[in-house]
């Protein structure tokens, strides 16, 4: 069966660019050859995107008086789905973070423009918006079936909200998935001139042996090198699925760890800690660091939401019944159960979560704290961690009285089940 060509337009005010833009295009994509469209202008491409149904667009961020985010949020405001690729400048990260926010299936930089890294972003873009239009068809469908159905009530209300439960879980981990591929640029970019620091700090410490001070001081550089290249060797795990350390460890030990580390400057602000630690609780299969760093921002998000003081209880217990001799578990412990978790709560006493802002929390870059004390990636990242243990992260709150954030982690053989799963998909 023949392809149909794709329809692709290109918006730039530069015509040199724009013409190397259709080169690149047409080299990568062959067998049909793409139809391409120019535009200038927003204007012009605003009038072309309404009147045809394009495939992709490709924009560059400077158009003129405006830029491609503004064009992007106009087209988005007026239900115009079509995947857009922002070509950034050199290293304009902040630029590329904003149009992935305002709605960009992709970003490259425009000095390091590639036929096969166009190429790579163009079927990129165009298969997540197959697949989003699959999934939206999927879902209007599902929602005809539920109004066909002669249920009852709740009924059918509980499956509207396992469906929404279930379509903001995808969301999530596509956007999971953006942030792991920008962390993961990023990262790649940093690694380049940090490569270079390190071979002239190295090539000095063999020239210059013999002066002492010179050496001290290149000896703490190299130093920070590494502890750059170790943040930056962590950031990269996060975009690796799968790519965790595991051993058995007890969660009391490892909320204590933490606990016991931020419990004294809470208390200078004012912020009780109450323990209530279930005893003789099961062994779990956990990436301890990452479970720690799980805590630790949960722990720091109550304390930014207490300001003025206030009281963090952090709750550990069993949920499932208990009749096993497993040594590894508390008396009478079944591990062959499958709806045996072990539950963390933290629960504080700030001013709560927004009911509109609380099914966004979890979502890459949405934070409710100013620009210059918060990034939006935090819990996402700790979704992220609790997902790769199988487990799951919520969040409760009325707006008013506070905040609990719960942390549900499969026990034993379901949890090992779970991690078999993802190291092999």
């Amino acid at each position: 069966m023949k392809r149909e060509a794709l329809k692709i337009l290109v918006v730039d005010d530069d015509d040199d660019d724009a013409f190397l833009i259709e080169d690149l295009v047409r080299e990568g994509l062959t067998n049909p050859s793409p139809k391409i469209d120019r535009a200038k202008s927003q204007q012009d491409a605003i009038q072309q995107l309404e009147a045809t149904d394009y495939d992709l667009c490709v924009c560059d961020y400077r158009l003129g008086e405006g830029n491609g985010i503004g064009l992007l949020r106009t087209l988005r405001s007026k239900q115009i789905s079509t995947p857009m690729i922002v070509l950034t400048g050199q290293g304009d990260q902040e630029i590329a973070v904003e149009a992935m926010k305002s709605g960009a299936t992709d970003y490259l930089t425009k000095g390091k423009l590639t036929c096969e890294g166009l190429t790579q972003s163009i079927r990129y873009a165009i298969q997540l918006h197959k697949e989003a239009a699959l999934r939206k068809h999927t879902e209007e469908m599902l929602k005809k079936s539920h109004q066909k159905l002669t249920v009852a009530h709740q009924e059918l209300q509980m499956s509207l909200n396992k469906l929404t439960t279930a379509k903001n879980q995808i969301l999530r981990s596509e956007k999971l998935a953006g942030v792991g591929r920008l962390a993961a640029g990023i990262c790649h970019e940093i690694l380049n001139p940090l490569n270079i620091i390190s071979g002239f700090s190295q090539t000095l410490q063999m020239e210059r042996k013999d002066d002492l001070a010179l050496q001290e001081d290149l000896g703490s550089i190299t130093e920070e090198i590494h502890r750059i290249e170790k943040i930056i060797s962590g950031l990269l795990k996060f975009s690796r699925k799968g790519d965790v350390d595991l051993k058995y460890a007890k969660i009391n030990d490892e909320l204590e760890s933490v606990l016991s580390i931020v419990e004294g400057e809470m208390g200078m602000v004012g912020i009780e800690v109450v323990r209530e630690f279930s005893p003789d609780l099961p062994k779990l299969l956990l990436d301890t660091d990452r479970m720690r760093q799980v805590f630790l921002n949960i722990i720091n998000n109550a304390k930014y939401a207490m300001q003025g003081g206030g009281k963090l209880t952090v709750r550990t217990e069993v949920c499932g019944p208990i009749n096993s001799s497993n040594p590894d578990l508390p008396n009478g412990w079944n591990a062959a159960e499958k709806n045996e978790t072990l539950k963390i709560r933290f629960k504080d006493s700030g001013m709560g979560i927004k009911k509109e802002h609380l099914e966004h929390i979890f979502d890459p870059f949405f934070t409710t704290k100013p620009e210059d004390k918060g990034t939006g990636l935090g819990l996402s990242v700790c979704y992220s961690i609790i997902e790769k243990h199988g487990g799951i992260l919520e969040a409760e709150s009325d707006g008013k009285n506070g905040t609990t954030f719960i942390i549900d982690l499969p026990l034993n053989q379901k949890q090992e089940n779970e991690f078999q799963s993802q190291i092999m998909s």
